[in-house]
């Protein structure tokens, strides 16, 4: 579809209108603008279904992915079983996932100064280390979540993982932390 709005909202925006993150009088103008603009309303909703699609499979368990503590919270209200381990840089622990969890979340305790750019590590018994850029994080917290694929974790052996945050700086990466975790599958 072709612009044809002459003060089209950034996706940036857009977004952190779906999520709440707009202050209420920026609200009610993006509101106003939305209501009167086919071409932001229409980019709006796909923005939103996106989301809606990505949320679905952080919630179902089924992606890595970087939470809030409140998404955590919000799972546990909806009645699902949610197994966490919370580990501090440099630290490790024994863990399993029972067959009836849905959800599992590593706690992984940072110290992070505001306005730096964080990555997140991901590497199981030796093989690929998978990178995540610029992950998000509640400035000034210190903790960050991380979810896992249940099924995944759930299909594999016994098998180390290691999860290291590091701070994005214009001279290379600088560790912030490393966490390991010491899976054994849920006795048959």
């Amino acid at each position: 579809m072709k612009n044809v709005c002459a003060r089209p909202i950034a996706d940036s925006v857009l977004l952190e209108w779906w999520v709440g993150e707009v202050e209420a009088r920026d609200g009610r103008d993006l509101d106003e603008h939305l209501l009167a603009c086919r071409w932001c309303s229409e980019r709006a909703e796909e923005l939103s279904r996106l989301a809606d699609g990505v949320a679905g499979l952080v919630r179902s368990g089924k992606l890595q992915a970087v939470v809030t503590a409140e998404v955590v919270e919000r799972m546990r209200r909806e009645g699902r079983r949610v197994r966490e381990y919370r580990v501090s840089a440099g630290g490790g622990v024994q863990c399993s996932l029972a067959p009836d969890d849905d959800f599992l979340v590593a706690r992984l305790e940072a110290s992070v100064d505001p306005g730096t750019r964080v990555d997140l590590l991901s590497r199981v018994d030796g093989g690929p280390e998978h990178r995540v850029s610029d992950i998000p994080f509640v400035q000034g917290g210190s903790e960050i979540w991380v979810t896992e694929p249940v099924d995944e974790i759930a299909a594999r052996p016994a098998h180390v993982q290691r999860l290291r945050l590091v701070a994005v700086t214009s001279e290379g990466d600088r560790l912030i932390g490393e966490y390991t975790f010491n899976h054994t599958p849920w006795p048959a």
